[in-house]
């Protein structure tokens, strides 16, 4: 890790170690120190409740998609070698630098990019009523020249600061994780559909390689019955549970439409009644 890494704005830019990270950085936008760590939290007010502007890349902003909770740099950035009895040759020296947006209070915050090239933080509480138009630490900044020990090492930084959580290094592995598993999101992205989890469960098993787990995972965290497409009948639940009749016999984590479709019919049908309040 780089031992003295620094971040400022100056001039509508923010500098990390030096090089232009943003520009046309707005005034609202601050960043402020974490104590006893070289890392950065950005802050800002804004007259828009839960919408804040951070700054413009350069380029490639607009392909940042929405609910972005984590975004890598690789900053590259000449250097100068030189023995004494030449001419200097330069080469490229590489850091990176991770934004990582975090919860403030009853807020939780993404990153987002705009067509125009410009950065966004998109802070919310799930509660339409419940806005803010001031963060103070909503987005994590570190930089590094490792990009694995960077991640890693941001996450202690974070455990220390906030408290709210513990690092992978201080926690009991729970024995799930000696399992052997597989997650659909390599296989399918987001057209992951129950033929083709049968095919692969069973590709597994032919193969002597019998799952003792399958994550069923779209990406996505906002999704609303997202295997109902159009003209085409709702997939039924049932026909991932008939995997376990067959003797798959595979524990099953469930993170995806299904769960938000059946919570979003719930939802519909509680419409009709009227708010139960407690007696006293």
């Amino acid at each position: 890790m780089m031992a003295a890494a620094s971040a400022c704005i100056q001039d509508g830019s923010l500098l990390v170690n030096g090089k232009t990270l943003l520009t046309r950085v707005p005034f609202n936008v601050k960043v402020s120190p974490v104590e006893s760590a070289a890392a950065f939290f950005f802050g800002a007010t804004s007259s828009i409740p839960s919408s804040f502007l951070l700054g413009f890349f350069r380029k490639l902003a607009c392909e940042i998609p929405m609910e972005t909770q984590m975004h890598l740099l690789e900053v590259k950035e000449k250097s100068a070698l030189c023995d004494g009895y030449s001419l200097p040759l330069f080469t490229e020296k590489t850091f990176y630098v991770l934004l990582l947006p975090v919860l403030e209070g009853s807020f939780r915050a993404t990153l987002q990019g705009a067509r125009s090239n410009e950065l966004q933080i998109c802070v919310e509480s799930g509660d339409a009523n419940v806005q803010t138009t001031n963060v103070s630490e909503v987005v994590f900044m570190n930089s590094g020249d490792n990009p694995f020990k960077l991640i890693k090492d941001s996450i202690k930084i974070l455990e220390n600061h906030m408290g709210t959580f513990k690092h992978i290094d201080n926690k009991k592995v729970p024995g799930h994780l000696d399992w052997f598993g597989w997650c659909t999101w390599d296989a399918f992205y987001k057209d992951v559909n129950p033929q083709g989890i049968k095919e692969g469960l069973e590709r597994f098993k032919e193969g002597g390689c019998p799952l003792r787990f399958l994550i069923i995972d779209d990406g996505w965290q906002e999704t609303y019955n997202d295997f109902q497409k159009e003209g085409e009948p709702f997939v039924e639940g049932s026909q991932v549970h008939k995997f376990h009749k067959r003797k798959l016999w595979i524990k099953i984590c469930i993170c995806l439409a299904w769960f938000t479709w059946l919570l979003g019919r719930a939802a519909s049908v509680l419409r009709n009644y009227e708010e139960i309040q407690p007696k006293d």
